[in-house]
């Protein structure tokens, strides 16, 4: 395969998982209303360091450990509980959300630590890492440390791409929303991650850990 080839066929397989909603969108969608359009760039940096641990951990081996059922339990309750209590922070911080474009300083790293642990977890990213994930990284490897790179940057270029557009898309779009729109969609987001975490919970068989 082609240096050029595995940039571009990385980067579609990336788009079309980053284009699927999930908690990591809802999360971009949610502070983005509360901040601004850099919450989706920040918000996937952390994204995008755990995704490099992901392929460390599947280059030296770990990807049967992460496959075996238990662990993907596991995996559902902390993921499950944490969308959970992300969800009711969501709820109960509407009122004090400001529309306005003030220049509030916010805290950079803890939209970079919600990239990194809304990944995490949701079980989902996990099991895509461990079936399509590390079937294209085999493709990448015999290719030496270049290929997997640019397996990585293409994978990683498209989060970046896909949620930048989609937290300055609804940035700009602010001004022409009224605030009690934007409120209730916090809510939607709010019981969304909520619905989502029971939802984790719910797949997971208690006979798994006897």
């Amino acid at each position: 395969m082609k240096f050029y080839l595995i940039f571009l066929t990385s980067f579609l397989i990336g788009l079309s998982g980053a284009i699927s909603p999930g908690p990591l969108l809802a999360i971009t969608i949610e502070q983005t209303i509360k901040r601004n359009y850099k919450a989706g760039p920040l918000i996937i940096i952390g994204h995008s360091i755990l995704e490099l641990l992901m392929i460390t951990f599947l280059i030296i081996g770990f990807g049967e450990t992460l496959k075996k059922e238990i662990v993907r339990s596991y995996l559902n309750i902390f993921g499950g509980f944490f969308l959970i209590f992300f969800g009711f922070l969501t709820l109960i911080s509407i009122k004090k959300i400001n529309f306005s474009y003030s220049k509030t300083s916010y805290c950079n790293y803890s939209l970079i630590f919600k990239g990194i642990f809304v990944s995490l977890s949701n079980p989902y990213w996990t099991i895509w890492w461990v079936t399509i994930g590390i079937v294209y990284l085999s493709f990448a490897l015999p290719y030496g440390f270049f290929g997997v790179f640019l397996f990585f940057f293409g994978h990683i270029s498209s989060d970046f791409l896909w949620y930048s557009f989609v937290s300055y898309s609804l940035y700009k779009s602010k001004k022409l929303i009224k605030e009690k729109y934007l409120n209730y969609l916090s809510v939607f987001l709010g019981f969304f991650l909520i619905c989502f975490g029971i939802f984790l919970i719910s797949k997971v068989r208690p006979h798994k850990f006897i």
